[in-house]
């Protein structure tokens, strides 16, 4: 089945990427966004006539992802562990922007952009909080950029979630909720794991091209 506009992708692996089915071109050198023709196939209307309508993938990739979190010496059953002492519900204090390096591609275009991972809790449980809602909230960016540019429609309604980040169920209600805060009142998102949680672009988006509402 074709995916409807509003299905999104969201990559977590080393990095995170972003991808939402539009109708509309949207594309921003400065804010790191492009597009790329989506191969949408249309019905027929009965009477042998090709209706297929114009589609876009739309999107960017940061240089924030799961990267950080080997930079800062978490394991995967510490991730595990400590995932599950985390309340998805409520905020962390920390305002971080978890890059390894200097540099940023989206949802701004900027070489000089420094990584803030300070100040450091001395509570792994703290600091790992703090760092899966700053690449969260570069992921809720990325699609408020996107709805700025002129995408349709302007938010998401699914995002699928594919790359190793997809597979900690805590972060992806954490980041349902942080994603919530840019729709209006009447408006949703659901955010859920891909049924192919491969990492790589290809996968995302035949994740994106199987989904049915």
């Amino acid at each position: 089945a074709n995916p409807e506009y509003g299905t999104a992708v969201t990559s977590l692996g080393s990095t995170l990427a972003i991808k939402q089915l539009s109708s509309t071109y949207v594309e921003d050198a400065s804010r790191g966004v492009y597009s790329h023709r989506f191969p949408r196939f249309g019905g027929s209307d009965g009477e042998g006539s090709d209706n297929s309508e114009e589609a876009w993938l739309i999107g960017g990739a940061s240089n924030v992802g799961c990267a950080v979190l080997r930079a800062e010496d978490f394991s995967n059953d510490e991730l595990s562990s400590l995932s599950l002492t985390i309340d998805p519900n409520e905020d962390s204090p920390l305002s971080y922007y978890p890059l390894i390096k200097t540099g940023e591609r989206f949802p701004v275009a900027d070489s000089s952009k420094e990584p803030v991972l300070t100040p450091k809790p001395d509570s792994r449980k703290e600091y790992l909080h703090g760092i899966l809602q700053g690449i969260g909230d570069v992921e809720r960016d990325g699609f408020k950029v996107l709805g700025e540019l002129g995408a349709t429609p302007k938010l998401p309604k699914v995002v699928l979630s594919c790359g190793g980040g997809s597979k900690n169920d805590m972060w992806v209600a954490m980041r349902q909720r942080r994603l919530k805060e840019i729709y209006g009142d009447g408006e949703d998102v659901v955010v859920k794991r891909a049924t192919n949680t491969e990492a790589s672009y290809g996968a995302a988006l035949l994740a994106a091209a199987t989904f049915v509402s």
